[in-house]
């Protein structure tokens, strides 16, 4: 029997006359097998390949072959702006079948959601924070209406394993289990993870269904790259404007404000530019992705808020300013294009300096070669388990400490914890206040009300810190939002009072700080403004491939003449530092830099354990160095020392000097040495850095060029 002859007779009647469908893709006919199995499942297939069907044709036919009562299914996206996108889509193919799908997050009106929880939908699209609210706020009716829950698609899992809302997910859906009392299948669907056996059991949890990847073979598919280096504003907008006048693209910026200047600059010169970014009013965002689709000579700047997939329909080009920090983004926005027949997936990265050409021929390199990075999710997230302490507290009105595990336990993210880590939390959190214990069990106390009681508890429906913003208003127009300090700033006379947000300059009028309101007018011309946020280290695998792009004598194909040209001159002044099996000490009369290539995060455990030596060295991606002549003098020994030396400890003492704030939202609960170990875990990679100094021979390199091992 075909995996589609599987299917339910009314959905194959469907597919055939509804959809007029006369085959379906190796990805649709591997996931119906698997998930028709009764398998846990993570779904591979590229952008726009057919993962959405593939999961929601079995999901249907499940749900009409066994009678599954409303909820049947949740469909989980990491934004709203993507259960948006798929609404209309996943409500046609339930409503071809006699079935119905209902979207809920913050933005529904509280009228459709009455509706829904009196006459339940089978498949309900939502995310982690609007479930946690639901927990949260109607535990009774919450488990009434997930009683017959059975399937759970998580959609663009790589975006949550990789950060604590993958945790609260995972945590989530051991609450829902206990809910409903069965073993609920679980099938995550991505486009870029280079490690899905991993990925399976982390989202499997408690699950004892088999595990099936599904993942055929992709035929090698043409794709169109190019590298380019220009130097100044104006020639990236000529090259933009050369690669995307007249046709439909997106232009990709890693920041906001470089978002908002280079729309700036598009605008007037014959293209149809518009704004996205997450500082943008969700309607500006709505309204650029609707003319988007229907315009043809248009274009979207935008960070990474379009790289999920919503749909802007059909796209002739992507184009990148610099280079972003992973493979698996360039992937994911390449992957917008090459949807139609004759056309090929392409990216055109244009770059600032040659450091970023060679960060992007670096990535390039690795994604030609099929790598796509790791997802590795946290194994013992107590500020998550914090999280779920004070959530559990509010769901039961009240928890016991010995029943905060059984209601999570089977969550990966905590698989590196047990009972005592629990103990040792909730004596912090009563210590501090933020617990209430009576009669055993747990509320919340004095300080966990200030901290997180506000705006109706809406502080713990998600797991991430949201920073003080303003909303910025023309009359009763919602334009967006702007980090606080920033518009101190414009306040207290620091700043000019105008700003460009959403593609438009505006002069402020006034600001009201009790209701956190902006409200401004046109004006003539305006700078971006500024945000926090943004940077981060480059991996390991990345900084190799970067080394490696200089040390080989290649041209690559993406390589326009100008960037190859700059390639070449940095090459020569890498010449002596990039031999196979070394990390170079470069010396000079002013200082010292070690070409370790290891990547920011091993890096920053190297300068950890100098430090401990009285040297003040300075971390990048692919070195630390120091401007110190007197340490310079005693570097090659300091390293040599470091393979007696303890990074890891040396990690951790460096971050008790000075533990940052913005760990986590939680991090007020946690024991200091559970703060401390989270503080290492996100800054250090001391078991890279020990692999780094161990594997790699250092040889030192004078200013001169000569070089010695």
């Amino acid at each position: 029997m075909s995996a589609f002859d599987r299917l339910h007779p009314n959905l194959r009647h469907a597919i055939v006359h509804d959809l007029g469908w006369r085959v379906l893709r190796p990805v649709q006919e591997l996931a119906i097998e698997a998930i028709l199995d009764g398998a846990n499942a993570v779904v591979l297939a590229p952008t726009a390949g057919g993962k959405t069907e593939a999961a929601m044709f079995p999901l249907l036919s499940r749900i009409l072959s066994e009678g599954l009562r409303p909820v049947s299914a949740l469909y989980i996206c990491p934004i709203r702006a993507l259960l948006n996108n798929q609404e209309q889509r996943l409500k046609a193919y339930a409503r071809m079948v006699g079935l119905d799908a209902f979207k809920w997050h913050g933005d529904v009106a509280q009228s459709e959601k009455r509706r829904f929880r009196e006459f339940p939908a089978h498949i309900l699209m939502t995310t982690p924070e609007s479930l946690e609210a639901m927990l949260m706020n109607r535990p009774d009716e919450t488990a009434g209406l997930f009683a017959a829950l059975s399937m759970v698609v998580v959609d663009e899992i790589h975006a949550f394993a990789e950060d604590d809302r993958g945790a609260h997910l995972v945590a989530i859906l051991e609450r829902l289990t206990r809910f409903c009392g069965r073993d609920l299948q679980r099938i995550g669907l991505s486009a870029t993870v280079g490690n899905p056996q991993e990925i399976g059991p982390w989202l499997a949890g408690s699950s004892r269904r088999s595990f099936r990847l599904v993942d055929p073979e992709r035929p090698a598919v043409p794709r169109d790259l190019s590298v380019d280096i220009v130097e100044d504003d104006g020639g990236i907008i000529r090259r933009v404007l050369e690669i995307g006048l007249g046709r439909k693209s997106l232009v990709f910026a890693e920041t906001r404000s470089g978002v908002e200047s280079i729309a700036a600059a598009l605008q007037g010169h014959g293209v149809d530019t518009f704004v996205h970014h997450g500082s943008v009013s969700r309607e500006d965002r709505e309204r650029a992705e609707a003319r988007f689709e229907r315009g043809s000579n248009t274009a979207i700047v935008c960070t990474r808020t379009l790289e999920l997939g919503i749909d802007v329909g059909d796209l002739d080009h992507v184009i990148q300013i610099n280079a972003p920090r992973t493979v698996s983004a360039i992937l994911q926005r390449m992957g917008r294009t090459g949807r139609r027949a004759g056309t090929v997936a392409n990216c055109h990265f244009l770059c600032e300096n040659e450091e970023q050409a060679l960060q992007a021929s670096g990535m390039l390199r690795l994604l030609t070669r099929g790598w796509v990075e790791d997802v590795h999710p946290d194994d013992r997230a107590a500020h998550v388990l914090a999280h779920q302490i004070l959530a559990l507290s509010m769901q039961e009105l009240g928890v016991g400490r010995s029943d905060v595990l059984p209601w999570v336990a089977g969550a990966a993210c905590f698989a590196g914890l047990g009972q005592e880590a629990v103990d040792n939390l909730v004596t912090t959190m009563l210590a501090r206040e933020i617990l209430y214990e009576s009669e055993g069990r747990l509320t919340l106390g004095k300080e966990g009300e200030r901290l997180y009681a506000g705006k109706n508890f809406l502080e713990l429906y998600a797991v991430f810190a949201t920073p003080p913003v303003l909303t910025v208003k023309h009359g009763r127009m919602e334009i967006g939002t702007l980090d606080a300090p920033f518009m101190r700033s414009q306040e207290d006379g620091k700043g000019p009072g105008v700003f460009r947000l959403a593609g438009r300059p505006w002069q402020v009028t006034e600001i009201d700080w009790r209701r956190a309101i902006c409200f401004v007018e046109p004006a003539d011309a305006a700078k971006p403004p500024k945000w926090g946020g943004g940077g981060g280290f480059l991996s390991y695998e990345i900084c190799q491939s970067i080394k490696a792009v200089l040390a080989e004598d290649v041209l690559y194909p993406w390589l326009r003449p100008s960037a190859a040209m700059d390639l070449r001159a940095l090459r020569l002044g890498y010449r002596d530092v990039v031999q196979a099996g070394t990390a170079a000490i470069e010396l000079n009369s002013t200082g010292a830099t070690w070409h370790t290539f290891a990547g920011g995060a091993a890096n920053a455990a190297f300068v950890a354990a100098l430090a401990r030596r009285g040297a003040d060295w300075t971390c990048g991606n692919l070195d630390i160095s120091t401007k110190d002549p007197l340490a310079a003098a005693a570097a090659v020994a300091d390293i040599a020392a470091l393979g007696e030396r303890d990074l890891e400890a040396d990690a951790r003492d460096a971050a008790a000097m000075r533990i940052p704030k913005g760990l986590s939202k939680f991090q007020p609960c946690l024991p200091r040495d559970v703060e401390l170990d989270l503080a290492v875990r996100r800054r250090f990679d001391p078991e890279r850095a020990r692999q780094v100094w161990a594997t790699e021979r250092r040889i030192v390199v004078q200013s001169d060029g000569d070089a010695r091992s």
